[in-house]
């Protein structure tokens, strides 16, 4: 049953959606960036089939500081603790493990040694299952590394699915950071057309969110959650900001992309490279106000907003 505060937020959210749109349709760097998705979305569904290959668990320094990511960060000189702090990378609905095949051998070329992404099955799954899985996989990268706390960085669901873990299975005390990339964090209206149990969590006020929203409580984690204003499957786009205040997330907005471009943003990389690149809690993301990088002699720039 749809109370009165649901329909004073359909009609706010129709209202924002409506207004974005308008403002979207006169801005030429919107077509640019749905061409863009497009194209990236074709790179993904052409990488997916290498994402049912298992992974194994193994550390991997080869090739270390090459690539042009190397060239323009300072990240071989990473301090022994953050090179060796374990980061697992969490797909999204309909998703695997390829979709950070990019972003995965940049953070192993700049100096991360152990890199490692989960694979899922959404449908018929609950959030909070995917969650209880992510618990085991972490204590098993925590026994074969011998590390106290891991990174995760997760895409749309598995963001949720990250989220999930350190708010309700004791990820808390074994995650240092969080980020999500293009997670609905107040729920898409795309989830409508999803099927399975987790897609009916991704609604707006879903129990799951509402749940999330109500319970949280301050912890170490350090959550930082990047969203673009043309993702077409977080609708409203700004629902993939993380404003629950408990959490003290870190909003950063990737200008221009679209939900699947997220994954292969050169300025988003760039970002979670610095990011984790940095244990000290008195730094966190927050001095980051602006993602610079050169290319033609140019540079382009997205901003980065706290929450």
């Amino acid at each position: 049953m749809i109370g009165l505060r649901d329909v004073g937020r359909l009609r706010g959210d129709a209202k924002a959606v409506r207004s974005s749109l308008g403002r979207a349709l006169r801005r030429p760097k919107t077509y640019s960036g749905a061409v863009k998705e497009l194209v990236w979305t074709g790179v993904n569904v052409a990488m997916y089939p290498a994402g049912l290959l298992g992974e194994a668990l193994e550390q991997d320094t080869s090739g270390a500081f090459r690539g042009r990511f190397a060239r323009e960060l300072p990240l071989c000189y990473l301090e022994p603790e953050a090179a060796a702090t374990p980061i697992i990378l969490l797909h999204g609905y309909f998703h695997n493990r390829s979709g950070f095949l990019v972003m995965r051998r940049a953070l192993r070329r700049n100096g991360f040694r152990n890199v490692h992404t989960m694979n899922y099955n959404v449908i018929g799954h609950e959030v909070e299952e995917l969650a209880s899985q992510l618990s085991g996989y972490v204590e098993n990268i925590l026994n074969r590394t011998g590390a106290t706390r891991v990174h995760l960085v997760g895409h749309s669901l598995g963001g949720l699915v990250a989220r999930t873990y350190i708010q309700e299975y004791g990820g808390d005390k074994r995650v240092h950071t969080c980020i999500t990339l293009g997670t609905p964090h107040s729920g898409t209206y795309a989830a409508w057309a999803g099927r399975g149990r987790a897609a009916r969590q991704l609604r707006p006020s879903s129990d799951l969110l509402r749940r999330l929203e109500t319970n949280a409580v301050e912890s170490d984690v350090r959550f930082i959650s990047y969203y673009s204003n043309l993702d077409p499957l977080v609708v409203p786009a700004t629902s993939a900001k993380l404003t629950t205040k408990a959490l003290r997330a870190t909003n950063v907005l990737v200008k221009d992309h679209g939900h699947m471009s997220l994954l292969l943003s050169g300025e988003l990389i760039r970002s979670v490279l610095v990011s984790l690149s940095n244990l000290d809690p008195a730094k966190p993301i927050a001095p980051v106000t602006a993602i610079r990088s050169r290319r033609n002699g140019r540079s382009s720039t997205t901003s980065a907003t706290g929450a």
